[in-house]
Parts: C-alpha cells; sequence; structure tokens
C-alpha cells in the first residue's frame, strides 16, 4: 500500500464493499454528521450572537424568581427585551437593605428571556444603560439586582406580579 493509487482503490473498497474490519488508511473515513450538526450548531450561534444588537457590549444575568412550593404550578414566566434592573447592593452584606450602598446602575436586558414552569432561573443578555460613575460590574463585585421597570415607556408590555419580584446578578463582565 505504497503508492497513492493503492491506496485511492482500498479506501474505495472500503466504503463501497461495507467491508467489515476495513479501514480506511490514516483514518480518513468520512466524518459523522453528529460531528458536522455540532460544527453548524457553533457557527450559527457565532453569527447569532454577532447580529444580535450590541452584543459586543452585553454580559449575562441570571434573573430568578421565588417559587412558592407550598402554591399552586406556575406558568412559564417571560422576561421581555427592555427591562430594566437596578444595583441593591453587595449580595455578601446583610445590611444592604437598610445602609443604602448602592450604585446607580441599571442594567437593561437585550433579549427576551423565558423562566420555564419548574425552572427558578433564566439567562439573559444585559447591557449597562445608567448614567453613573460605575462603567462596569463584574462578578467579583459581587452585586444583587432587582427588578427596576421597563424601558419602553411608549408601548409598556403587561407586567406580571411575578416580574416585579424578580433578582438577578451578573455571571461574567459587563463593560
Amino acid at each position: 500500500m505504497g503508492n497513492v493509487s493503492t491506496r485511492r482503490i482500498v479506501y474505495g473498497r472500503c466504503l463501497a464493499n461495507r467491508v467489515p474490519g476495513c479501514t480506511p488508511p490514516h483514518g480518513r473515513g468520512p466524518k459523522t454528521p453528529a460531528l458536522h450538526l455540532a460544527a453548524l450548531g457553533k457557527a450559527a450561534v457565532l453569527v447569532w450572537m454577532l447580529l444580535l444588537p450590541d452584543a459586543v457590549a452585553a454580559a449575562t444575568l441570571l434573573v430568578c424568581r421565588t417559587i412558592d412550593l407550598a402554591g399552586p404550578l406556575g406558568a412559564s414566566l417571560t422576561i421581555p427585551a427592555g427591562s430594566l434592573y437596578r444595583d441593591n447592593g453587595r449580595a455578601d452584606d446583610p445590611l444592604a437593605d437598610f445602609n443604602g450602598e448602592r450604585w446607580q446602575l441599571r442594567l437593561e436586558t437585550i433579549a427576551d428571556a423565558v423562566i420555564l414552569p419548574l425552572q427558578e432561573c433564566a439567562r439573559t443578555l444585559v447591557r449597562i444603560t445608567s448614567d453613573s460613575s460605575v462603567k462596569a460590574v463584574s462578578v467579583a463585585d459581587n452585586r444583587r439586582f432587582v427588578y427596576l421597570g421597563t424601558s419602553r415607556i411608549i408601548d409598556r408590555p403587561d407586567e406580571p406580579e411575578e416580574l416585579l419580584t424578580t433578582k438577578g446578578r451578573v455571571l461574567d463582565q459587563v463593560p
């Protein structure tokens, strides 16, 4: 199997006849469809992220709701794009609700997010929209965020009561 034409013949026989135990030389077999699908999926996510408005200046916010285990099973909760979350102090500060140490920082959701009925949290993309001295927030800052309202004043969507009680925390760096 030294020359090129011999290798082509063996490779062709392996594929055409499906000879048991016959493997193409140097592992040049056809790629599985799963590998192609995985590569296409990664490429589609990359293109979607690049086409999303302001995706470069976005970060991930983990938005959570409180689940009442004693109550009836709730429906899914949609967090619409344009929802505002304000800083509510450090998560590791037991007096954060009382000492007023809050940044004048607002995060706005870029895309819709849905919290499914049996889930407590969902991830959504956010960007900083406030005019404050703080221009970035990261996981290390350990800040809490609470729902403030919507940035869409004219066509304001209906806000369910459960949306008003959602809280969030940053999972990566918001530039």
